[in-house]
């Protein structure tokens, strides 16, 4: 378990720019499907017919996010359990094995189907790949806004680290955003001192499409995979984690 922050020195990090004000951000439906081995160039080639590519620094997105949870993984449990509301918090960095000086604290919230997050981009004064987990989570806590820093209070163990590919699209009026996530691979952070990526645990099969839109847009979903009609399935990148480095049982996630 990682110590309290208290205030020392100049500051490592500072928020340089926050999303709270995007709505497709702030409230929204995510609708999940999980399809196990499927052709990524297929769904590619479905969602630049049905939308359009967005290309954020790189067609392929590589991202990785660090996890926080408490010693007893509650936020875990609380997504296998389906509890409502609930909360995720994690460090994302896009495109580099391990995080430079411009990281986001993402504090993801789910209230029944409506989702949303609060995303801060950080500045750090150098690269948080040379910085302890101890010190990244004290400076985490002097950086954020006095509203968010609870979040981070009850979940002081770095958990897990998630890595993936991501391709991003969306509808042609811009509504609905979609992403296509493969390649997932994970690495166990607790009891690391730094940021590891030491014993990668990969999960080849999973091939993940997510849909985000507004409440009430449901009809667009399925407009924007038309022709094929996927089931939806809960998925947690962070759940599958877990399970996969045997700190959940897998029996209890579907």
């Amino acid at each position: 378990m990682i110590a309290m922050a208290q205030p020392t020195g100049t500051s490592l990090l500072e928020i340089i720019g926050e999303d709270a004000s995007r709505k497709d951000l702030a409230v929204r439906r995510e609708t999940k499907f999980v399809l196990p081995n499927a052709d990524v160039g297929k769904f590619r080639r479905l969602l630049e017919g049905n939308g359009r590519r967005l290309v954020h620094n790189e067609p392929v997105s590589t991202v990785r996010s660090i996890y926080f949870d408490d010693p007893w993984f509650s936020d875990c449990q609380a997504n296998m359990a389906g509890i409502t509301p609930r909360n995720k918090v994690r460090l994302r960095w896009y495109d580099s094995p391990t995080p430079g000086t411009t990281v986001f604290l993402e504090i993801k919230w789910r209230d029944n189907r409506a989702t949303g997050k609060h995303r801060m981009e950080l500045r750090a004064r150098k690269s948080l790949s040379a910085v302890n987990y101890l010190d990244i989570y004290r400076e985490l806590l002097k950086a954020l806004p006095e509203r968010y820093q609870p979040a981070l209070l009850r979940r002081c163990d770095p958990v897990v680290l998630v890595q993936y590919q991501r391709e991003h699209f969306a509808s042609a009026d811009g509504r609905l955003r979609a992403t296509l996530d493969y390649d997932l691979t994970f690495y166990n952070q607790i009891g690391k001192s730094r940021i590891s990526t030491a014993f990668p645990n990969r999960m080849p099969e999973m091939f993940l499409v997510e849909v985000k839109c507004p409440e009430g847009d449901q009809r667009e979903v399925q407009d924007m995979l038309h022709p094929m009609a996927p089931r939806q399935s809960p998925c947690s990148k962070y759940v599958h984690a877990c399970c996969q480095l045997g700190f959940a049982s897998p029996q209890n996630y579907h």
